[in-house]
């Protein structure tokens, strides 16, 4: 595209580290340009409201915003004497599918974050059982019933980022494919509705999927060794505590990641932006990256764009008032970074690597689903654990359960 005739061209002469841009928007898009990122950051004041924000215009884009209704039971009762839990194998999530099953839908309108598929992927759903009180795994891929109250999602895969605390668990500088797709899961979605999460059902989900059971569907589907399972905290160290904490003695904690994760804006408000540029001839090129982070050093290169166009059109008064309120916004914000929490299990194992090097698996009974379900229904409902206790009077009666959706 012609670039625009009021843009201004910078002499070469002029460029050096702090004018490095040939180009220049004029002052109308310097002010366009900062209001559309000030608009789209301004409700935000931290990474859970970002979030939030973000969650919200990826429902509206998938049009369940407004309009949609699910299928599943909408209301459950949990009897802590005759209630289990069903987990379904639903399939392998697609991203690129157009159409999406109920199942997804209806965890994007209670997930906060955006969740993906990945590679090796698994999809599980954990429904409210009446006809048992203990955890049936239904290996065969199924739909799940819609006469059933869900609980929560379970999704394992095999992509794990390099991650300092991983790698000096296992004592390697770097972790390689091969050894990560053969003999580490990842426990990417771990999401309980609600009022079952008050319940502390985030935490029986996360033991749930380091289950044997789980553990030995995937080795068998994907025909791996895994003897690892890991995960990451959703939000990181601006939150005090996640659903991982406290479960020791299947859980272990092995710190912080060291990269940062960056706050930025996401699809489609970021690519809108960049469209808009190219038409006017500054390339989105320009706001492109290859490897690892690309997404983060583009977001991070055009906040330079714009900063730059600010400073080089501050004369004009509106553009000295947006310039201020644009540093103080969105150059704090980039300082608002995430360093996520890292977890492992050994599947109750003293040693990681007891599996692969032992001639025969070693398999502990405790890491079974029916001994977790009654290590977590006895912390719960039995010695009130996990801040439960103030809720003594009514974990003795059964408990309704109902979704809160983000669209209500």
């Amino acid at each position: 595209m012609p670039i625009n005739p009021n843009y201004i061209k910078v002499e070469s002469d002029e460029i050096d580290t702090r004018k490095r841009y040939p180009i220049v928007l004029d002052i109308a898009d310097s002010i366009y340009i900062a209001n559309y990122f000030l608009s789209y950051f301004s409700p935000s004041e931290n990474a859970s409201e970002l979030m939030r924000f973000q969650k919200i215009e990826d429902l509206k884009k998938k049009n369940l915003y407004e309009g949609y209704d699910h299928p599943f039971l909408k209301e459950g009762v949990f009897d802590k004497d005759n209630s289990g839990i069903n987990i379904y194998f639903v399939g392998t999530p697609n991203d690129a599918r157009t159409k999406k099953p109920d199942y997804l839908k209806l965890l994007d309108l209670t997930s906060s974050h955006i969740n993906f598929g990945g590679w090796q992927c698994c999809d599980f759903v954990c429904t409210l059982s009446g006809s048992h009180n203990s955890v049936k795994l239904i290996k065969e891929e199924t739909e799940v019933p819609t006469d059933e109250f869900i609980l929560g999602w379970i999704r394992c895969d095999s992509g794990i980022l390099n991650n300092k605390p991983l790698q000096e668990y296992l004592g390697q500088n770097r972790l390689m494919p091969d050894f990560v797709n053969a003999h580490i899961m990842n426990a990417k979605v771990l999401v309980p509705t609600a009022q079952f999460g008050r319940m502390r059902g985030g935490k029986l989900l996360a033991l749930l999927s380091q289950s044997n059971e789980i553990r030995d569907f995937f080795n068998e589907k994907y025909k791996r060794n895994i003897v690892l399972w890991y995960s990451m905290s959703l939000y990181g160290t601006t939150k005090s505590s996640c659903q991982y904490d406290q479960l020791d003695r299947y859980i272990k904690f092995i710190g912080n990641t060291e990269s940062k994760q960056l706050m930025r804006m996401k699809n489609p408000h970021f690519d809108r932006i960049k469209d808009w540029l190219d038409r006017r001839g500054i390339p989105r090129t320009n706001f492109s990256f290859r490897g690892s982070s690309k997404a983060d050093r583009s977001f991070r290169e055009l906040v330079s764009f714009v900063k730059h166009c600010l400073w080089y059109n501050q004369k004009d008064p509106t553009v000295k008032e947006l310039k201020i309120k644009f540093e103080e916004k969105l150059v704090n914000l980039l300082d608002i970074q995430e360093q996520k929490r890292c977890y492992v299990s050994t599947y109750g194992l003293e040693y990681w690597d007891d599996n692969l090097i032992n001639p025969e698996r070693v398999v502990l009974e405790s890491n079974n689903l029916e001994n977790i379900y009654s290590y977590w229904h006895k912390k719960v409902f039995k010695k009130y654990d996990w801040g439960m206790r103030k809720y003594k009077k009514l974990l003795n009666n059964q408990i309704n359960l109902k979704y809160e959706l983000l669209n209500e």
